[in-house]
């Protein structure tokens, strides 16, 4: 007699149930994992947006290749006498300034400078310094604050092309350069060009230097800086003060002649009017005196 099929007891209802709790579970986890997942893609991709407007609107305008057009005239070349290298160097640093962001770069500076030393001393220098630029590039050197500084370019154009009686000649030029009745504006523009060509420099001789501001510059102009309250620690600072002391010193004198002049008479003030001077010195009226 055949056996009948073996039936498989059906689980327990207890083990049903904490499999459907457990799927339940796993599915409602999945359902999470699925919608941050998706919070994150949607922040990303807001934050992906917002970089690219910022980089847009920030990205600065590309740099000009070329120059733009100036009235200024073309510098002449350079061959090395060093009885023009003053001249020479004043051109380029107008042509620099008329064109201050071409120029930004301390590259082109020097590109421009050395296009215009074809000949004599001033090709041989030419020639050593690109030489030179390109070995240390090619061992891997970085040539940012050498070959690649203007700074470092111009002291060694001024070691080698600079006269060296102009240097003495400046030198005791500055002990002696005086104020008088010129702005301190103007007296500084007068002694930092001494300065520059005697070699003087604002950190190593910056007492040396403030020693002749301070005996050079008219005295009422130095004790007002130095009695104000607050007496400058560097040459700049000495600069600075002198110079503003000076503009409000000279603004006050031209309020006080004005006030002055709006107290006097009608007749005083046409008389005044009819009198002028010639070329001695004396005065004279409109009637002949």
């Amino acid at each position: 007699m055949d056996s009948l099929p073996r039936i498989e007891t059906p689980p327990p209802k207890e083990a049903q149930l904490e499999a459907f709790v457990k799927q339940e579970v796993e599915k409602a986890v999945r359902a999470i994992r699925m919608l941050y997942q998706s919070q994150l893609d949607e922040a990303l991709e807001e934050v992906s947006v917002l970089e690219r407007k910022l980089k847009k609107q920030s990205s600065p305008p590309p740099e000009r290749t070329e120059r733009s057009r100036t009235a200024l005239e073309k510098p002449e070349n350079f061959s090395g006498d060093k009885k023009k290298y003053r001249a020479f160097r004043e051109s380029l640093l107008l042509h620099f300034e008329d064109d201050a962001i071409y120029f930004k770069d301390d590259r082109k500076k020097i590109s421009f400078m050395l296009s215009f030393m074809k000949e004599g001393e001033a090709a041989a220098f030419r020639t050593d310094w690109l030489e030179n630029r390109v070995d240390a590039q090619q061992m891997g050197l970085d040539i940012t604050n050498t070959y690649g500084s203007w700074p470092y370019f111009a002291d060694k154009m001024e070691e080698r092309f600079k006269d060296s009686f102009e240097k003495e000649a400046a030198k005791n030029e500055i002990l002696t350069l005086k104020q008088g009745n010129e702005t301190a504006q103007a007296f500084f523009e007068r002694f930092e060009d001494k300065k520059r060509w005697a070699g003087h420099k604002n950190r190593i001789n910056e007492e040396f230097l403030i020693s002749l501001l301070r005996r050079n510059m008219n005295k009422p102009l130095v004790d007002r800086v130095i009695y104000g309250g607050h007496i400058p620690r560097d040459y700049q600072e000495w600069k600075r003060e002198l110079i503003r002391m000076d503009y409000i010193w000279r603004e006050r004198e031209k309020e006080k002649k004005g006030s002055e002049n709006g107290k006097k008479s009608y007749s005083e003030q046409k008389k005044e009017g009819e009198k002028k001077r010639d070329g001695t010195g004396y005065t004279y009226t409109g009637n002949g005196e």
